[in-house]
């Protein structure tokens, strides 16, 4: 594979449902994609990775990333949501996990099967040294589908050189390439091990980002109004993560 036909995740709703589009999928696929977006428009909002980039963009980069290995419309987007219980926000104003009534709330609107997958998601750990793990040790049958979704997002996390400007893996970036693509390999999927190879050697030329790394926020929200100013910092006081400015 080279850089000319290296795929590149789409990164805006528009250009997500063009792809969609020239994938084949009718106009009511790409509707229903369109409400989910806008959903996750009201969950994501005023929410920013570490690298600065928007949370949406890295939720449609997501789901972009799997419509290209998948046509499976529940899979594509449930990768739009994959962070729903862990940095969503929902209209009662709580903490993102996975609640009862955030359960039905995500139900409810993006229907059962795709939150079953969003849960399932959330629920693997793909963290440092995890795909590392999962080669060594095998992976559990019957969560091919979410493994998928987990290495499809590994796309999206390098494509704009987001693993340079914020790296989460440190060292160990090089082995978890290796393991993630010998996983794709074993479900079948030559075309996304290939391409996580091809932007692991993209990687390595991007050092000189490092001069752009940020050093102390792991992600960002920026609050629209004076009263959601306070409830997120009250959040945060009670244990968030996320810095709210």
């Amino acid at each position: 594979m080279t850089g000319e036909d290296l795929f590149v995740p789409r990164q805006t709703n528009t250009a997500l449902y063009m792809q969609l589009h020239d994938a084949g999928h009718t106009v009511e696929d790409i509707l229903r994609v369109q409400r989910a977006y806008r959903l996750a428009c009201g969950m994501f909002n005023g929410r920013y990775r570490k690298s600065g980039r928007a949370f949406i963009c890295h939720a449609v980069g997501a789901a972009s990333s799997v419509a290209h290995f998948d046509k499976d419309l529940d899979l594509v987007i449930a990768a739009m949501f994959h962070a729903a219980y862990d940095s969503g926000q929902y209209p009662d104003g709580r903490s993102s996990r996975r609640s009862e009534a955030h359960r039905k709330w995500l139900e409810q609107n993006v229907g059962p099967a795709v939150e079953s997958l969003v849960a399932r998601v959330d629920a693997m750990k793909f963290d440092t040294g995890d795909p590392e793990r999962l080669v060594e040790k095998g992976m559990p049958a019957g969560d091919e589908d979410i493994l998928f979704l987990r290495l499809a997002h590994e796309i999206d996390d390098m494509a704009d050189g987001g693993m340079a400007f914020a790296p989460k893996y440190g060292r160990s970036m090089e082995s978890r390439i290796k393991a993630c693509a010998i996983l794709a390999r074993h479900m079948g999927r030559e075309g996304l091990a290939a391409t996580i190879e091809t932007y692991g050697r993209l990687y390595e030329t991007q050092t000189w980002a490092a001069a752009l790394q940020e050093a102390k926020l792991g992600g960002f929200r920026i609050a629209p109004n004076l009263r959601t100013y306070i409830k997120l910092r009250w959040l945060n006081f009670r244990g968030g993560s996320v810095e709210v400015l």
